[in-house]
């Protein structure tokens, strides 16, 4: 394939169409599934899917991207990326993934909100994304506005939030900064995002303007665009 896109940017003049791939993050897919090094010859860019570490059916609330590592060492942004890194994986073709939705959880005991603590399910489904265990980061601002209490996870660098029995684990703006100034420091390639549809698209929700994840992301990577 790389080939073949090397011998059409000759014939039309133009730059060669790019090689990328959309990869595990988890331990187990990542060493079933890859030969790191031999695509690290081929790929322009890896996209690591850095998010869906914990989810509801793992019986616990858990953190859906966090940057480092909590109860569990292979589960984190920090460890999935170092680990294509170390395995072969140039620093500069590895992009970060950064997510706009949060997994959320039914708590066993409501008094129980920590991260870790007993879950029975996932939580309700958003009005708007209607899938249980998953809120997209505008259901989160409502979520908040609701009256749920939000808390940082100091250890993994992310929020979380709970109210009654539901609990969500998610990022926001300041999370996405820190793990910004984290990707910078490690000289990673870039970022990617999965999803712009779930990130507060019409501004009206989260009242932190349009599309505010992104917006950080793009601003704290100086990549501001003239027109916004």
């Amino acid at each position: 394939m790389l080939a073949a896109f090397e011998q059409e940017a000759k014939q039309v003049n133009k730059p060669r169409l790019m090689i990328t791939a959309a990869v595990a993050a988890g331990l187990s897919n990542i060493q079933a599934g890859y030969e790191i090094a031999e695509l690290g010859k081929y790929l322009d860019y890896f996209h690591v899917m850095t998010y869906d570490f914990y989810s509801s059916g793992d019986g616990q609330t858990g953190e859906n991207s966090p940057l480092y590592s909590g109860n569990n060492v292979y589960l984190s942004v920090d460890y999935a990326m170092n680990y294509w890194k170390s395995n072969g994986a140039p620093a500069e073709k590895l992009l970060v993934g950064f997510p706009t939705y949060g997994h959320s959880f039914n708590l066993q005991n409501p008094s129980n909100t920590a991260v870790g603590a007993p879950t029975s399910g996932p939580g309700p489904a958003g009005p708007y994304t209607k899938e249980a265990g998953l809120l997209a980061y505008y259901e989160i601002c409502t979520f908040l506005d609701s009256g749920a209490t939000q808390a940082w996870d100091a250890p993994q660098d992310v929020p979380y939030a709970y109210k009654s029995s539901e609990w969500v684990g998610y990022d926001n703006i300041k999370s996405f900064n820190i793990k910004v100034d984290w990707l910078k420091k490690n000289n990673y390639g870039g970022a990617m995002v999965w999803t712009l549809d779930m990130d507060d698209f019409t501004g009206t929700f989260c009242k932190q303007g349009k599309y505010p994840l992104i917006t950080t992301l793009k601003n704290a990577l100086g990549q501001q665009s003239s027109s916004e």
